[in-house]
């Protein structure tokens, strides 16, 4: 948080002269032009540390992280620091009635959440909780997408990533283009617009920006700038150099690149930090000691160490049925990477994250409707590299894991359903005279989907629950379902399957769906499942199921055996 403050001080006196180069003198004034009068800017703090302190104090009172109790506090500072010169956003903000966000994208919420990537030991704790805050202000996706990207770089800087770790996760993750050239940067930020060239009516290819007069306050223009400055500069002050040389709202992009800088390089020279230490309100200086020293003492009390929460380590394995494999990584840190190819060899695909349901879904499609044989399921699988080595749940090392013996048990347990599972499917399969090794695609009949570690039950395409084991925590989880999709159109809604996470109830649930013990009576003359799949596989137009088909038993087909 110093590092944030430290960079809305330098940046200051020029943010209505912009410095030459990145070789400008620090706290010294500076001549500027104001509504068409010229004016001296003297170095002090702005609106960016004020919220940002903001955002210190309601941390450190308020545990619950409340609404309520953090526009107090911001009104508060708001109203005893007017000299700091509030965006428009935040004057409406802090001056209205109701405190409901604004639509309207503004840099205002990465200025100020750098506190909560530096107190919140949990990084999925920590952008959600910046994303809340940011909601309390703005509703616009980028000013949300901003503060979760910040927050991920920050925790990362702040805990010991790599600049390479981080740089690939913005890019990966949030597909935020750090290559933009340094002076398109520059132009951006100073509110030029992109243009094509246009010759006798036809873009020629070229491009030029447009001045339109107006600075730059977009969040991902702000942050874009400050993640560069961050990942090329080589140490605190060249850094925060960077940013202000680019031109644009310097202080909210030296803030933030301020914030990166001292997390990870914690070189902040001792001249920076007395100059700035002169130009903090008392008031401000409280909060800021204040947050710094219960920092400090979190510290000492527990050691720096190893990353050692399972979500931080897990990655995912998508086995193709030709044996491909497609690995996607949460988390992309360079020796993870290093150590996949190195087991896996180069012949892999990393893919965002946000990818894995995508790719998978296409993995799946084979071009049929209806009832069909289907082709081998892709099966994805949940990894872990932990202190140098791939681990499953059952082997990972760490306080936040359930007991070992609480693990194998919910493993025996998931064991004992998967073969009751097994049973019930060859049970349906049986029923409806199928004689062949591979698994069925149903189109309207509830059916089940058995892996290593998970049975799904499906009414045709809709998921319609799951148990499996929790790749979090290694114990027995329940996905309800009830997913509806097209068939609820036509009134027909799929209900969901599992209602209660004890063994006897999963047993019980996957009887009566699939098999029909009991249901269609209670269930308001539903139709028996057994019925609906006999319907479903009289109806199949696919020659490899109906090949398979024992005549005897089989239902009446249209096709020729």
């Amino acid at each position: 948080m110093l590092g944030a403050i430290a960079g809305d001080i330098i940046a200051s006196p020029y943010i209505k002269s912009n410095a030459q180069s990145k070789d400008f003198r620090m706290f010294t004034s500076v001549r500027g032009w104001s509504s068409g009068e010229e004016v001296t800017f003297f170095p002090r703090v702005t609106d960016a540390t004020v919220m940002t302190l903001a955002v210190a104090r309601w941390l450190a009172t308020d545990p619950e992280h409340r609404k309520a109790s953090f526009i107090n506090i911001m009104t508060d500072l708001y109203s005893k620091h007017p000299e700091c010169e509030f965006s428009p956003i935040m004057n409406m903000w802090c001056k209205s009635e109701y405190f409901q966000p604004f639509r309207r994208d503004c840099n205002d919420v990465i200025a100020r959440i750098s506190p909560i990537a530096l107190k919140i030991d949990d990084l999925n704790e920590a952008i959600k909780l910046a994303k809340a805050t940011t909601e309390f202000t703005h509703k616009d996706p980028d000013s949300i997408k901003g503060a979760e990207v910040f927050t991920d770089a920050l925790w990362k800087a702040a805990r010991g990533r790599s600049k390479d770790d981080i740089r690939f996760a913005v890019e990966n993750d949030y597909g935020i283009d750090l290559n933009i050239p340094e002076q398109d940067l520059k132009s951006i930020l100073m509110g030029a617009v992109k243009e094509d060239v246009i010759i006798n009516g036809e873009p020629t290819g070229e491009v030029y920006y447009r001045d339109t007069g107006k600075i730059d306050y977009s969040t991902m223009n702000t942050l874009t700038a400050a993640l560069k400055c961050f990942l090329e500069g080589n140490c605190f002050e060249d850094i925060v150099r960077r940013a202000v040389a680019l031109g644009g709202d310097s202080t909210t992009i030296a803030s933030v690149a301020g914030a990166l800088a001292q997390a990870m390089h914690k070189d902040m020279p001792h001249e920076i930090l007395s100059q700035c230490e002169k130009n903090i309100p008392s008031d401000l200086k409280n909060i800021m000691d204040s947050f710094e020293m219960s920092l400090s003492r979190r510290a000492a009390q527990e050691p720096a160490k190893k990353v050692s929460q399972t979500n931080e380590l897990a990655f995912h394995v998508i086995k193709k049925p030709d044996g491909g494999r497609i690995f996607v990584t949460a988390l992309h840190r360079k020796e993870l990477i290093a150590a996949l190819k190195g087991r896996f060899g180069n012949e892999i695909t990393i893919l965002r994250p946000e990818k894995l349901k995508q790719t998978y879904k296409s993995l799946c499609e084979n071009g049929m409707d209806g009832t069909y044989v289907e082709r081998t399921r892709p099966e994805v699988r949940t990894l872990y590299f932990q202190d140098g080595e791939f681990r499953t749940i059952v082997t990972l090392q760490g306080d936040n894991l359930p007991k070992q013996e609480e693990r194998i048990k919910a493993r025996q347990t998931f064991c004992e359903l998967s073969k009751y599972a097994m049973d019930v499917k060859d049970t349906l399969y049986e029923k409806i005279g199928y004689s062949g090794e591979d698994n069925i695609h149903f189109g309207n009949a509830y059916y089940p989907v058995i892996y290593h570690d998970k049975i799904e039950v499906f009414k045709g395409d809709i998921f319609a629950g799951s148990v499996g084991i929790d790749p979090a925590n290694g114990l027995l989880r329940i996905d309800q379902g009830g997913d509806f999709g097209p068939m609820e159109w036509n009134g027909d809604r799929t209900e969901s399957v599992f209602k209660s996470a004890s063994f006897d109830s999963i047993k019980q649930s996957l009887g009566e769906f699939i098999l029909d013990e009991g249901v269609g009576i209670r269930d308001h003359g539903r139709r028996p499942n057994i019925d609906v799949a006999n319907d479903d596989v009289a109806k199949s137009t696919d020659e490899r199921l109906v090949e398979c088909l024992d005549v005897d038993n089989a239902p009446k087909h249209s096709l020729k055996l």
